[in-house]
Formats: structure tokens, sequence, C-alpha cells
């Protein structure tokens, strides 16, 4: 897709999969490109009264960093390449990062605590936040990437569980969403990862933490629903096709 084929009548997750350079502008924009991609344009800016219109003027006028031959392209990668990706960057960065906070807001807690007691319920939310997130990624680490790398390799017979990969697919979506959710919640306690007056440093780490745990979390999170899923799904549908051919 070409800069001049989108309209406002544009799902967000085919502009964020086309333009990659886009995505800090919806990002800055709140526009919900991973769990809601499905939503147009014109509609997701319509609901937050944004003028659709001079937002894709922007995202037109918004030019990759890199020439397109060189730049990082989800989009054009196979569903190994892709599930190696997210697994070495997503997966570490969500790990590291959430460790870190999990090792901060302890500290924050004993400073400030008593003038900011939303940071309890911050915490809370983060290690609900860590434990889901861990149990999702080990569960597409040791059984869904492996059977996507699977449907791949043409001359491999399927193996895995006797039903259709839909079924883990749909599980990670409604995990998505609920992550989606808690990462909306810890931005409104926060105030938008606001640091308040008497805020010190480790306040303004934990903040800035956040805010870019919940960004890789959309990247991470659009790979997978709008790129890698429904790569799985397709290459499922042709090997059961070639299957009937067969016989």
């Amino acid at each position: 897709m070409s800069d001049t084929q989108i309209s406002v009548s544009t799902p967000l997750a085919e502009i964020a999969s086309a333009m990659p350079h886009a995505i800090p502008l919806l990002e800055s924009n709140r526009l919900d490109y991973c769990c809601h991609g499905e939503v147009s344009l014109g509609q997701a800016c319509m609901d937050k009264g944004m003028d659709p219109e001079r937002l894709l003027q922007s995202i037109i006028d918004q030019k990759p960093l890199l020439p397109d031959t060189g730049r990082f392209d989800p989009a054009s990668m196979t569903m190994t390449e892709l599930a190696d990706h997210i697994e070495a960057t997503h997966h570490a960065i969500t790990r590291e990062t959430l460790g870190r906070l999990q090792e901060l807001l302890p500290r924050l807690i004993e400073a400030h605590g008593l003038t900011h007691p939303e940071l309890q319920e911050l915490s809370a939310c983060v290690e609900a936040f860590a434990d889901d997130l861990e149990d999702h990624m080990i569960r597409e680490e040791k059984v869904l990437f492996p059977w996507l790398r699977r449907l791949e390799r043409k001359s491999e017979i399927q193996g895995g569980p006797p039903w259709s990969v839909r079924r883990p697919i749909d599980c990670m979506i409604h995990d998505h969403d609920s992550a989606g959710e808690m990462l909306e919640r810890m931005r409104t306690l926060t105030g938008d990862y606001g640091v308040p007056a008497d805020g010190c440093g480790t306040y303004r780490v934990c903040m800035s933490l956040l805010d870019s745990l919940e960004r890789d979390t959309h990247i991470h999170i659009h790979k997978e629903n709008n790129i890698l899923f429904p790569r799985g799904i397709e290459a499922e549908r042709q090997r059961g096709e070639a299957r009937l051919m067969a016989t």
C-alpha cells in the first residue's frame, strides 16, 4: 500500500502494517491500531473529536527514517522470522522493563506512598500485568510460535493438538485485549504517566518505563494480531486445501 492508497476509510491496522513509520504518529494521537485495528482512521478520529483529513495528511507527509529498501518491515518477514523477532525483541523488552518496574515501585511507594496513594494500585496493576504477560509469552514460545513455524515448513507433517491454530490464536488475542485494558488503567492512574511536582528521580524513571512499556506492547500486539496471526490462519487454510486436493 502506498501513501496515495490510504484514505480515512483505511483500517488503522492496515496503515500500521503498510507504513510502520506512521506508528509513532498513531501512538501520539492515542489511536488503537493494535487491539482494535479494524476501526477505520476516520472513525477513530471522530471518536476522539479529531479531524481525520488533517491526520491523514500528516500520515502521508510522514516519511520513513530510512529508505524503503532498508527500513525494518515486519510485513515482509516470514512467520518464522517474525516469531523469532518478537521473541528476541518484544518478549525480552517486556521482561526487562517489568523487572525494573517491580524493583523500583516498592521504593517509590516507600518514598511517596502517603502523598500519592494511587501508587499502591499502580504497583498491583504492574504485578498482575507481569504475571499475565509472562504466562502469555510462555504459551506463545512453547505452543503457538512453534506451531506457526511448522505450518510454514511445507514438507513437514503437521503435528500438535488436534484442533485449529485459530484456537490458541483466539486465546492470545483475548489476552491482548486484557493487556490493553490494564495499560489503559495504568495510564489513568498516573495521569498519562505524569511526574508530580514532588516527584523524585525514581518517579521519573518509573513513569518513563511505563510509557515505553505501553508503546512497545502496542507495537508487539500489532505485529501479532495484524500480521503474524492472520498469516498463520491463512497458512493452515492453504494446507487444508492442499490435503483435500491430494485425496
